[in-house]
């Protein structure tokens, strides 16, 4: 697993503080440093120079020859010698450029790596187009040895079998650009899945309706970990009065200035568009949307919460999100942070995703990310990306195994105990000690906390 550099029992930590992209940012900015204290020494140097062609120095050879050549002999020793200043200059700088070139070159292979893997995906998809999942099957099988018995297994119980083998969905995904183009040529290039998703979205309506105010609650207890986040994002999305219309909530944490915690519950209704689509916001159409990174009907509702919220200017958002729920929040962080995005800027400052398919999304580098993911839960694979390694992005792997497709996404049976597990870590695991240090940012130190729950409504045509 790239970019993996530690864990705690069971789980698995990619990227952070302590990924790859993060040593390589620190190899470039220690360059950095390196050389410019290079420059500093050498300026060191021009200036005492300057002093041995002062004419106060040189006059004071009259009255005494024999020190002045003393002096400056010692001077010229240690400011041009083999151990001098000016060396020393030449070598700091030749030392810093070399590590910042070195930097940069470790950066332009691993860029150079994914470039290449993207070829060999959109090449694996056009050599497929009937039967892009029978050819991967078949792969599959042959790497495993015993086709006849794997064959039975896929017939015995599928979903078992596909979430055995989650890298498989990640294939198809990643080679359907191929795919597509071998069938049309010219359309499926250059398409990547974030381009084909919002095309997609396109078919559904993304406008969003009135923000109803449905309650506010003053009696919480504010999180105290990552499991309490995701049981309180558990509770807006399975308490029953709440289960059949799309549900958000605001929870205000009381400090100098307060923080926000946005909770976004995940898909509630798999619809198709012409005629299928539900009248619910949490459907297809925002996963296709929040993929694609186009505006949707979803994002309109938060931002439109987050103005009902009435935030002060410096106030603090972070982002909650189960599957759907955390496709949005990785998009609503990037968009919320950049100024030409044409959205209300605030300062977001961390997101905690469970079981949400977000490596494909450059959030930006003051946004502080933890992504939760089972091993064997297909969903954060359907953006054909390998896990973010990236210094702002720590990735949590778990290996919990339910046996289907359903139970492999569960917030509460499965989300809510891996949680569970980062809160209970090693404080000396440096890995997870980062993705800790995510959560901080959402914690309430045992103070009482105000949730206001808002039902979206999608506008209608």
């Amino acid at each position: 697993m790239s970019g993996d550099k530690g864990g705690s029992g069971d789980l698995q930590v990619v990227g952070g503080a302590y990924g790859v992209e993060a040593d390589v940012d620190d190899m470039d900015r220690t360059g950095e440093a390196i050389a410019g204290r290079s420059d500093d020494v050498g300026d060191i140097a021009l200036d005492t120079h300057a002093f041995l062609v002062d004419p106060n120095f040189l006059s004071s050879a009259v009255l005494s020859p024999g020190s002045f050549a003393q002096v400056e002999q010692k001077l010229l020793s240690a400011l041009d010698g083999p151990g001098g200043l000016s060396a020393h200059a030449v070598s700091m700088g030749v030392a810093g450029t070399f590590m910042r070139a070195k930097a940069h070159a470790y950066y332009l292979t691993d860029q150079s790596l994914e470039y290449g893997e993207d070829i060999r995906q959109f090449l694996q998809g056009q050599a497929a187009p009937v039967s892009l999942a029978g050819l991967l099957i078949a792969a599959q099988v042959t790497n495993r040895g015993g086709a006849a018995e794997e064959i039975a297994k896929i017939a015995d119980d599928p979903q078992l079998w596909l979430t055995e083998h989650p890298d498989l969905v990640e294939e198809i995904v990643a080679s359907a650009p191929g795919a597509l183009d071998a069938i049309l040529p010219g359309l499926g290039y250059p398409f990547d899945t974030a381009q084909g998703a919002a095309l997609l979205a396109q078919l559904y309506h993304q406008q969003a309706g009135d923000l109803e105010h449905v309650g506010t609650s003053t009696d919480n207890k504010a999180p105290d970990g990552a499991q309490d986040l995701l049981e309180r994002l558990y509770e807006i999305y399975h308490d029953d009065h709440r289960s059949l219309d799309d549900r958000l909530a605001v929870e205000t944490v009381p400090g100098d200035p307060p923080t926000y915690n946005v909770y976004l519950p995940g898909t509630k209704a798999f619809d198709a568009p012409f005629g299928g689509e539900s009248d619910l916001i949490q459907n297809m159409g925002t996963n296709l949307a929040a993929v694609g990174g186009s505006d949707n009907a979803y994002e309109q509702s938060v931002l439109q919460a987050l103005e009902d919220s009435d935030l002060p200017p410096d106030a603090t958002v972070n982002f909650v999100g189960h599957s759907q729920g955390g496709i949005v929040a990785a998009r609503l962080a990037q968009k919320l942070s950049d100024p030409d995005s044409g959205y209300p800027q605030y300062h977001v400052g961390a997101v905690l995703t469970a079981g949400s398919p977000v490596d494909a999304i450059d959030v930006p580098d003051s946004v502080q990310v933890l992504s939760l993911v089972n091993e064997h839960d297909i969903v954060p694979r359907l953006d054909g990306e390998k896990y973010e390694d990236s210094s702002n992005h720590t990735t949590v792997v778990a290996d919990m195994q339910r046996g289907s497709v359903a139970a492999n996404h569960d917030i509460q049976d499965v989300y809510v105990t891996i949680a569970g597990q980062v809160d209970s870590a090693d404080g000396d695991d440096s890995a997870l000690g980062d993705a800790q240090s995510v959560v901080d940012a959402m914690r309430g130190s045992g103070q009482q906390s105000t949730i206001n729950t808002f039902h979206m409504t999608r506008r209608d045509g």
